[in-house]
This record gives C-alpha cells, sequence and structure tokens, in this order.
C-alpha cells in the first residue's frame, strides 16, 4: 500500500491509523534513519529498527492506544499534526528519572502536537511529540 505524503488530505488519517494498529506501516512513514523524539519523555528514537521497538514499548504501555491525528499542515518540508492519544495504562512505565510505575488498569487521555519534517519523497526525516506527561500521570495514578 502506498503511503501518502504528509501535503496529501489523507496523510493525519493514515498515520494515525499506522500508529494504532498497523506497526509494520508505521515504519514505511519514516525514512531508513528518520527520528522519532518523545519530548516529554525526553528520548530520541533513530532508525526504523529503534522507532519500532519504540512502538512495541508504547504497545506494551498502552495495547488499545488510539493515536488520533488532526488539524495538519504541512509545506516546505515540515508537517505539524495535533493528535490526541488514549489508552489504558496496562504495561509498566519507565520515566526518565528511572521511576517505574506499575499498571493500574486506568484510562488515559493527552492531547499532543507533532513537529515533522520530511524529504522530497515525502517520508519523515524527524517527528518530535510534544505532550504533557503530567496530565497522564495524573489520569492513571487517579492522583
Amino acid at each position: 500500500m502506498t503511503i501518502p505524503h504528509p501535503t496529501d488530505a489523507v496523510f493525519a488519517k493514515a498515520y494515525g491509523e499506522a500508529w494504532t494498529s498497523d506497526p509494520v506501516r508505521l515504519l514505511d512513514f519514516f525514512a531508513r534513519d528518520g527520528t522519532y523524539t518523545d519530548v516529554a519523555m525526553n528520548t530520541t528514537y533513530t532508525g526504523r529498527g529503534e522507532i519500532g521497538r519504540f512502538h512495541r514499548w508504547m504497545l506494551k504501555f498502552a495495547p488499545d492506544s488510539v493515536i488520533d491525528f488532526s488539524d495538519a499542515c504541512a509545506s516546505d518540508g515540515r508537517a505539524y499534526l495535533q493528535w490526541i492519544w488514549s489508552g489504558t495504562f496496562h504495561g509498566a512505565l519507565r520515566l526518565a528519572d528511572g521511576k517505574t510505575l506499575q499498571p493500574t488498569g486506568r484510562q488515559f487521555s493527552v492531547p499532543g502536537v507533532a513537529a515533522c519534517r520530511y524529504g522530497t519523497d515525502g517520508k519523515l526525516l524527524s517527528h518530535r511529540d510534544y505532550w504533557d506527561l503530567a496530565t497522564v500521570l495524573h489520569q492513571v495514578e487517579g492522583s
């Protein structure tokens, strides 16, 4: 299946579906040496192998994860998308300070923004996610 270009109207929907339920297709959106940065967790993953590993970790944390991208705009090699990530906390979460939170079975929903760069072929060179970890922690810890 062809991967839509970031300037295509269907890009946000297809990209969200890949994050939600198609890990193999997700990697096709990225250049071979593309990067994914999770700003809230202070981590960067380089290359499709590492991005795939991150995605598997995300699905262990919340196997029912849904990523809904909206309000996308792209031009001149840059794309910006708003998103909502929701799911249920079913797998341990290791924080940047080394603390590990055990699953609570609680649901969460958090908005965020993706800032991406893409090449002329439309493959993502970088994807940086900005979201509020405190929002998720408040929801999953029940505090």
